[in-house]
């Protein structure tokens, strides 16, 4: 996951320093590569990384998939935080990652517009706030949507057939107070 890797290269640029950053960004920079090259190069290296996370401590840690909603190599969402130790200790192989394997990827359009209907889904099903998701495929919930989301899980059960992948890739992230969304039902 995205947030793996990040975490990991975050713990060397912290450990190493700037050259360690540095070199991080720029070993993976092939200049004119496809996509299709890009993508194999990542799932290549994430394997490596993987297999060295099981090596040094962790032999439940999960191979990397392609991610429904953005078509980009990652970690399952619920893979396990790696401690630093193993984070330091598989360092080299995660400064070979490309750097479009260490940000996050938007959702394709395809996706976009699932979880589109996935928003329109839940709050046609009761819970009128419900947010779109912003354009890194996530939604922003505050504490409220948080209750009536915990209050109202078989709204999400009959909802979450629009979502590539399944209840897996929903993400949130913390919100404002939401404003309905057009076509939705602001009164309740």
């Amino acid at each position: 996951m995205k947030r793996i890797i990040a975490l990991i290269l975050i713990s060397i640029c912290v450990a190493g320093g700037a050259a360690a950053c540095s070199s991080a960004g720029a070993s993976g920079s092939h200049g004119g590569g496809s996509q299709a090259g890009g993508t194999e190069q990542a799932m290549t290296v994430m394997r490596q990384l993987a297999h060295c996370i099981r090596s040094h401590g962790m032999p439940g840690f999960p191979d990397p998939v392609i991610d429904p909603l953005t078509g980009a190599p990652d970690f399952p969402q619920d893979s396990p935080d790696i401690p630093s130790s193993i984070q330091q200790a598989c360092h080299s192989i995660a400064n070979r990652l490309p750097p479009d394997a260490q940000q996050s990827q938007p959702p394709t359009a395809t996706s976009m517009q699932a979880l589109l209907r996935f928003a329109r889904c839940m709050r046609s099903h009761g819970i009128p706030n419900w947010p779109d998701p912003n354009a890194l495929g996530e939604f922003p919930v505050n504490r409220q949507i948080t209750i009536q989301y915990k209050s109202h899980l078989s709204v999400m059960n009959a909802c979450i057939r629009y979502v590539p992948g399944g209840n897996q890739y929903v993400q949130f992230v913390g919100g404002a107070v939401p404003q309905p969304a057009a076509g939705g039902s602001g009164h309740g």
